[in-house]
């Protein structure tokens, strides 16, 4: 549920595992023209549930980044 009265980028910085599972997620990274709290939430939030497609011979972390834009309707 998005309920906040913000809008902007959120750039999520994520560690994932082989299984493809987002581990870590720390929002805010460079690139975010917004840091109010509210976005900052909902963008770890749903860093964290996402996932990617595993592979047993991937690293065991890696890391990268996902951007959300948030819009007021």
């Amino acid at each position: 549920d998005y309920i906040c009265d913000e809008e902007g980028k959120v750039v999520v910085k994520i560690w994932v595992n082989r299984k493809g599972t987002v581990v870590r997620a720390e929002p805010g990274d460079r690139g975010t023209t917004n840091t109010a709290a509210c976005l900052l939430e909902k963008a770890k939030e749903a860093a964290l549930k996402t996932t990617w497609q595993g592979d047993v011979n991937a690293p065991e972390v890696q890391m990268g980044t996902i951007i959300y834009r948030f819009k007021r309707n």
